[in-house]
């Protein structure tokens, strides 16, 4: 704070030592009307940007978590809520944000001290949270890859279609996975968990084909081995033509790819909205008079 120092008198103790009062007046001085309103004008463009940005976080939330291949059903296939969790924080920051938004509107139009103060007090640890958060979405996603797809193999392997009568969990992975099955008619390159005497699960075949062909069952009784394996002699070009051999990670990678990055770039964007704002908000802040 830069004070006015005011010239009182002189004093005189000996030849060689003289002395002068000043009166220091401490009040601020106060900003340039036009300046003010420039203050307040810009801080609410960004207080509308950042609303905008609060309501798209909240919605990504709720796109990841209820899409196809979301994070709720990948949650499912790979036996991990973490995933689910993550759309459920998108949900309740991207609500945080918009509450934290209006306050500071009401502080600014009104001009009260003290909503503009917790509008900064919440504004700084939220900003700062989700800038880092953008940034941890770019790393954690370069690191999906591998975990994914050996928790994906896991399940299939150690709970799909087992004991699923009695066990909850098992049940919903094994309808996670049928879900994601016919979906896409894609499946990954395994025979069916479940021995239902075929080589590979109906929802790998291709539509309009020889089911019978493609799984392996033909003339197979219930309950025991397949008798034939789907096409794979002859001419190379047209073994396996009756199956999708495209597998279910392969089809979910670039969904977990841009599902990471739609929320990191989000999150990063809407952080530097928030900083510009809250750095507008503390010079809002100090032309404040106290009493309000």
């Amino acid at each position: 704070m830069r004070m006015k120092r005011t010239f009182l008198q002189s004093l005189s103790v000996d030849s060689n030592m003289a002395y002068e009062l000043y009166d220091l007046d401490d009040t601020p001085k106060p900003m340039n009307p036009q300046v003010v309103r420039g203050i307040r004008f810009a801080l609410l463009c960004f207080l509308g940007i950042v609303m905008a940005g609060a309501i798209s976080i909240f919605a990504i939330g709720i796109w990841t978590l209820e899409a196809e291949y979301g994070n709720k059903q990948v949650s499912e296939l790979i036996d991990a809520k973490l995933y689910e969790v993550d759309s459920y924080m998108l949900i309740l920051g991207g609500a945080a944000i918009m509450v934290i938004t209006i306050i500071g509107l009401l502080g600014v139009m009104k001009e009260y001290r003290c909503l503009v103060g917790l509008h900064l007090g919440l504004l700084a640890f939220m900003s700062v949270m989700l800038f880092v958060a953008g940034v941890l979405g770019y790393v954690l996603v370069s690191q999906l890859e591998n975990k994914v797809k050996d928790r994906m193999e896991s399940a299939v392997v150690n709970y799909y279609g087992v004991n699923v009568d009695s066990d909850s969990d098992n049940r919903v992975i094994t309808k996670a996975w049928d879900k994601a099955q016919y979906s896409q008619r894609q499946h990954l390159k395994i025979s069916s968990i479940v021995s239902d005497g075929s080589y590979v699960p109906e929802s790998c075949c291709a539509s309009r084909v020889n089911i019978e062909q493609c799984t392996g069952r033909t003339n197979a009784t219930e309950g025991s081995p397949p008798l034939s394996k789907p096409p794979n002699s002859g001419d190379p070009s047209t073994w396996g033509y009756t199956l999708y051999t495209k597998g279910c990670f392969d089809v979910l990678d670039p969904y977990m790819h841009r599902t990471g990055i739609v929320i990191g770039t989000t999150a990063i964007v809407v952080g530097i909205f928030m900083l510009v704002e809250l750095v507008l908000s503390i010079c809002l802040y100090r032309t404040l008079p106290e009493k309000t």
